[in-house]
């Protein structure tokens, strides 16, 4: 199987940002974030640190990264940085759906609302890595990282229920999420050459 190239992902970017009518921003260099990541913490949702070097973030249409598209680093391979993009424009996408008001008091008011909404966003990494490796990532794992998220233990269950479910969709050929479709397309189009073969 291939790796994506840095022109693989900056056309990426560009055309998933197209779509969802998205803007990119450097996380580290941006004022929003540091206070975002200090309201963040007295929540108890992310601790500071962690927030600004190990997530992308969308804010509104603002999806900020914490790191240079198409120049991978360490944590931030270049297939990871396409994954965390489709991510987060499922953000982009949940937004549209349910209103920028609603979807801010769910994430940030609500622990189950946001374990939700992050399951949701999650499907785009079952979708991508079944694209990719015709294979299904453990579900399991996946809904454990929610942890990081300060929502609770039945939180995380049932978001592993939701994606259970989603993975046995994903592996009839479903994909469920307006993200991994915008991007399956883009890959099928112009990087099919990133599919194992099979």
């Amino acid at each position: 199987m291939n790796e994506p190239t840095p022109e693989h992902v900056l056309a990426f970017v560009d055309h998933m940002r197209g779509h969802f009518l998205a803007q990119i921003a450097d996380k580290r260099d941006a004022v929003v974030m540091r206070a975002a990541s200090v309201l963040l913490d007295q929540l108890g949702i992310v601790e500071k640190t962690r927030f600004l070097e190990n997530y992308a973030t969308t804010i509104g249409r603002t999806i900020y990264l914490p790191f240079e598209p198409g120049v991978p680093s360490a944590g931030w391979p270049l297939w990871t940085q396409m994954v965390v993009l489709t991510h987060e424009c499922q953000h982009i996408a949940q937004l549209d759906r349910i209103g920028p008001w609603a979807f801010f008091l769910r994430y940030v008011a609500k622990k189950a609302e946001r374990a939700v909404l992050e399951a949701d966003a999650y499907r785009c990494q079952l979708e991508l890595y079944f694209w990719r490796t015709g294979q299904v990532l453990a579900p399991k794992l996946l809904a454990a990282r929610l942890q990081a998220y300060a929502v609770t233990e039945t939180d995380v269950r049932v978001a592993e229920k939701v994606l259970v479910s989603s993975a046995e969709t994903i592996k009839r050929g479903g994909v469920m999420t307006e993200a991994g479709r915008v991007a399956i397309a883009w890959l099928d189009k112009y990087a099919p050459d990133l599919r194992d073969a099979r």
